[in-house]
């Protein structure tokens, strides 16, 4: 079942420029896709389309398989199921402290003083920064800005969530913690979507990907296939992930099987290197 499904898009910006060519793309529940592309390529256009902030010059969304409505009532439902977070938060952020930032989005759904309350405490719990609550959002840090924005939309229990280069501007040690934080997300059942051009992130989380390229899809599929592609990839301007390359070396060399599934984090290149070891061992 589709999650959201955007249908031959076109938008042009003021002045002519166009940004989306026609662009289709569907996207399953559950799952966890990354869109790579360069910069222009679309991406952030394209995330703007599929919560209704942008409407398209022709071409139309579907949300869980209804087009999706640019009423007044049908935005609040279409931003009920599809939370956006942005790659800069600071044009996220605009409350004075961060519970009142985050209570935001559930008032705006006209939920109870109770629930809403109910809603930032589970939304500060999950992303581990409940010692921020009464904090003024201009003091955070970028990388508890970026917790923030993604604590306001998963106030929302949005069915999908979009994330903007969700890493962008994070030292590793956030990063990681997002990662992980994005992992129970989507294990929980929450259909992931996040744009980035860190081939090695997309291995990492993503279930597939899609590759962009001048307002249009280039490709898509499973993680596995499109990121192990080098003439796509090449493309789209980038080259395969590092474990990626490091797995098909390890098949050509025969130390990994064509039918075993390339190493996607630092565990399963160790796992790999382990059974290479005991093959060694045998042999000798």
């Amino acid at each position: 079942m589709t999650a959201l499904v955007a249908e031959n898009l076109t938008y042009t910006f003021a002045g002519g420029v166009p940004a989306l060519k026609g662009l289709s793309l569907s996207i399953a529940r559950g799952r966890r896709l990354a869109i790579l592309g360069p910069n222009g390529a679309g991406k952030s256009t394209l995330f703007l389309h599929l919560n209704g902030t942008l409407q398209p010059d022709s071409g139309r969304v579907l949300v869980a398989g209804e087009p999706g409505s640019y009423s007044r009532k049908g935005l609040s439902d279409w931003r009920r199921r599809v939370a956006l977070v942005l790659q800069d938060p600071d044009d996220q952020l605009f409350a004075a402290t961060v519970a009142e930032d985050i209570s935001f989005g559930p008032l705006n759904l006209g939920l109870s003083d109770d629930e809403t309350r109910n809603r930032v405490n589970e939304a500060l719990e999950v992303l581990k920064i409940g010692d921020l609550r009464d904090r003024a959002t201009h003091m955070l840090s970028g990388g508890q800005k970026k917790r923030v924005a993604i604590a306001g939309a998963i106030a929302m229990r949005p069915d999908v969530l979009l994330l903007d280069e969700p890493t962008a501007g994070l030292d590793h040690a956030a990063s990681m913690h997002l990662i992980a934080l994005l992992d129970r997300m989507a294990e929980a059942g929450m259909t992931l979507v996040f744009s980035t051009h860190d081939v090695d992130l997309a291995l990492r989380l993503a279930d597939d990907v899609a590759l962009f390229s001048d307002g249009r899809v280039m490709a898509e599929g499973p993680a596995e296939t499109i990121l192990s592609n080098r003439a796509l990839l090449e493309e789209a301007h980038l080259r395969p992930p590092l474990l990626t390359e490091l797995g098909l070396k390890a098949r050509a060399l025969g130390l990994l099987a064509a039918e075993d599934a390339l190493p996607r984090d630092i565990q399963g290149f160790e796992a790999l290197m382990a059974r290479w070891q005991e093959r060694s061992e045998i042999r000798s």
